[in-house]
């Protein structure tokens, strides 16, 4: 995890630009199989894909909906809103701004509980918004020489001193549970659809 959280800050990924107070929470490898020709967008559409199915099975499931439900009760978020109703996230407005473009020009990803930032040749960013905390997804594509990967990188910055104890007691859920279904789930949907 280390390496790979070392070799994510040295790539000279927009992220970078736009992220100043967020921290990098965790460095993935995508366990599928990419080449240099992959466009970035079929790993996003994968992930988006598979983050909406893993919140309707297994532990992680549930996991998943005990924090949906969570955040109805202490009103985390509001239920009733779409990403497509929210205004622009502090990380697309930066991004706007860093690129002189309006909010209103930079495209809507239209996915569930996330916007799109922006999306390049060879990475996309996606955050959410709520309550306890504010956090990016950011996927790479990474070339190194003749060997090409495919990463996860997830920002966040906890909102005070219960985002930051939110995140504490989530930590081992999301690395023993969550992110091991993630994975696994991209990597079956990723198979069934380009290998």
């Amino acid at each position: 995890m280390d390496n790979l959280r070392s070799s994510h800050e040295s790539q000279p990924w927009q992220a970078h630009q736009i992220t100043d107070g967020f921290r990098i929470e965790d460095v993935w490898l995508l366990p599928i199989n990419i080449n240099a020709a992959t466009p970035i967008r079929n790993i996003q559409d994968t992930f988006v894909e598979a983050i909406s199915q893993i919140g309707t099975q297994g532990f992680a499931g549930l996991l998943f909906q005990f924090r949906n439900w969570l955040g109805r009760v202490f009103g985390w978020e509001d239920p009733n809103m779409t990403t497509q109703d929210l205004p622009p996230g502090i990380l697309k407005k930066r991004f706007a701004e860093k690129t002189k473009t309006s909010v209103n020009e930079l495209p809507k990803g239209g996915f569930s509980h996330f916007d799109l930032v922006y999306q390049l040749e060879n990475e996309v960013m996606l955050e959410i918004e709520n309550k306890t905390v504010q956090a990016a997804i950011h996927l790479a594509k990474v070339v190194d020489g003749q060997a090409v990967s495919a990463r996860m990188a997830i920002y966040v910055k906890p909102n005070g001193l219960f985002g930051q104890v939110y995140m504490l007691v989530i930590k081992p859920f999301r690395h023993w549970i969550v992110y091991p279904a993630l994975l696994k789930m991209l990597a079956n949907q990723w198979n069934q659809k380009y290998t």
